[in-house]
């Protein structure tokens, strides 16, 4: 074996390049391989170029081992070398350098705060991608790169792509739209919507198994109900909730305020105008950072004027009914129902999550609605900003003039017998839904009387003017201060018709609206903050810092090789 110790040095030094390039991929074939071939070189490396048990000069006959084509030798670690490379370009295009991640920007490996998370993972979390709408979107394909560096970080990540056509695999995802990431566990569930990176995807682990998300209705006061204990309910909505992993509760308004835990309420359509108790009660929500969803009876007053004032959004004293038969739409409509034929709502938005996965052909069905406008709102520094969004209009409407006492007598349930304008433009659109943003919400609930908090533990009594529990000391007994981004932002969805009814099965959109607003206003809240990172596959290119890969490939890795044969041909020539 003395005769070959020099090609048989070079031959552990490719190993050990084999070993390091390709690494990540044998350790996916079985993960202690890389280590042993590590191991297994560094051994036969000393065992190989070390004269350890040579005989003397003189007790040899005075002959020691020397090559005769060291030339030939080292030409041959060239093209090897070159060799090895190019097969390690080939087999990891686009994963090239995840062994050491010599990135500017490390986007070959996670930051400690996540790999510090995921590895304690005690349940296992399941992460589907269910592809984008449109072919030209890569979103699965872009995400990819960054959850596998997750999958293979923690045995509790299960990591796959939704086909679209495996019903099976969809109704069990159940996702509520394309082009995003379903996290389920055995008991909970949330999506990712956007691009992902590595702080939105820590953040929305540590969410889904920090809390399970609950959803509020309200009731008391005429709303429809969760329960299927008549025609007009949410049961079914409430359903498709519970199945998407949500914690569906009902709140009386007379057994006191909401919980502390209520981060999102439903307000149904109620039968009587809601008082300033009611008002309060969400102000408070709003105030520490709480999302509302509400739907308006066309038919009743909703109360809280100086709630929606404040928000700058304005009820108008118009109902909107079908044409009946003025329009060929509204004459095809009214044979739906002779005595409520409804109403068409559509044109959503494109601005908005919430309305953006509807087509522009889809629409809804309603039984009457109210016009809702904008009133711009000047805020000054530490007061209200609000941001207003229209969701969605009414179309081919016939509007009628009405008075808030006349309105209070109309009847919930049988025929209107309300005079239909003669003249009126078909064409004209009204906005029936909205969106606000509330920054610095606080101020909702600034002279507020302290609330009586419902809560699992017991009644407590909570100072509304400061929602949010007091900050614990630091060791060093200073409180820490609020960052920036801390600070909360309240939301309120208002659609002005009922979701709950006759026609609530009669179009998609009726039974998809609350679930999307809900699914978009339960974002999660970001826990870490780590620096985004493109994580998209990148093929295998030397065009960024082509002197940085030359010197590497032709430069130091031949040179090292012909030094270390030249070492080993220098102590074994002979004597």
């Amino acid at each position: 074996m003395k005769k070959y110790k020099l090609e048989l040095v070079i031959g552990t030094i490719f190993l050990g390049i084999v070993s390091a390039l390709l690494w990540t991929t044998m350790s996916g074939i079985w993960k202690p391989l890389p280590y042993v071939l590590a191991a297994v070189c560094f051994a036969a490396f000393v065992v190989f170029a070390m004269p350890w048990g040579e005989k003397s000069a003189e007790a040899s006959g005075g002959e020691r081992y020397a090559p005769k084509f060291f030339a030939q030798a080292v030409i041959s670690s060239i093209i090897g070398i070159a060799v090895i490379i190019g097969l390690a370009a080939i087999l990891n295009r686009e994963r090239f350098s995840k062994t050491f991640d010599l990135t500017a920007n490390k986007v070959n490996s996670l930051s400690s705060e996540t790999e510090k998370y995921i590895t304690s993972l005690t349940e296992e979390v399941e992460v589907w991608c269910i592809p984008a709408v449109s072919q030209t979107e890569r979103f699965c394909e872009d995400s990819a790169q960054l959850r596998r560096l997750y999958a293979e970080k923690s045995p509790k990540l299960i990591m796959g792509n939704v086909d679209l056509g495996n019903m099976a695999l969809v109704q069990k995802v159940k996702p509520t739209g394309y082009g995003r990431l379903v996290f389920i566990t055995k008991d909970n569930r949330s999506e990712l919507v956007g691009k992902v990176t590595e702080s939105k995807l820590t953040n929305a682990l540590i969410n889904l198994i920090k809390s399970k998300k609950t959803i509020y209705f309200l009731v008391g006061s005429g709303e429809p109900s969760t329960t299927p204990d008549g025609e007009k309910t949410y049961a079914q909505m409430a359903e498709a909730l519970k199945n998407r992993a949500y914690d569906v509760k009902e709140h009386n308004i007379t057994a006191g305020d909401l919980p502390l835990d209520a981060s999102l309420v439903v307000v149904g359509s109620a039968k009587v105008p809601y008082n300033s108790v009611v008002e309060n009660m969400l102000r408070r929500v709003l105030a520490r950072g709480g999302r509302v969803i509400m739907t308006v009876s066309p038919y009743r007053d909703p109360g809280m004027a100086k709630l929606f004032s404040d928000l700058g959004v304005k009820f108008e004293d118009t109902l909107l009914v079908n044409n009946r038969g003025a329009t060929p739409l509204g004459g095809q409509l009214a044979q739906l129902d002779p005595m409520r034929p409804p109403l068409v709502v559509g044109q959503f938005s494109r601005e908005s999550p919430i309305t953006s996965v509807f087509s522009p052909r889809d629409i809804a069905l309603a039984d009457g609605a109210r016009p809702i406008s904008f009133v711009k709102i000047e805020s000054k520094e530490g007061e209200l900003k609000i941001k207003q969004t229209a969701l969605m209009s009414a179309f081919e409407a016939a509007p009628i003039a009405i008075s808030e006492s006349d309105r209070s007598k109309l009847s919930l349930e049988g025929p209107l017998n309300l005079q239909l304008p003669t003249a009126f433009d078909a064409k004209k659109t009204y906005g029936v839904g909205v969106h606000v943003e509330i920054e610095n919400p606080a101020k909702l609930a600034e002279g507020l009387p302290a609330a009586t908090i419902a809560s699992n533990t017991g009644s407590l009594g909570l100072d509304a003017a400061a929602p949010t529990p007091a900050a614990t000391p630091g060791a060093d007994g200073k409180i820490p201060e609020a960052k920036k981004d801390d600070k909360p932002i309240g939301e309120m969805v208002i659609l002005g018709f009922d979701l709950a009814g006759r026609y609530e099965g009669a179009a998609p959109a009726n039974s998809q609206l609350l679930p999307l607003a809900v699914a978009h206003l339960y974002r999660d809240k970001e826990l870490v903050s780590i620096p985004t990172k493109d994580f998209a596959p990148k093929a295998f290119n030397l065009e960024k810092n082509p002197g940085a890969y030359v010197f590497l490939f032709s430069g130091l890795l031949p040179l090292a090789t012909a030094l270390a044969g030249f070492y080993i041909w220098m102590r074994r020539r002979s004597a």
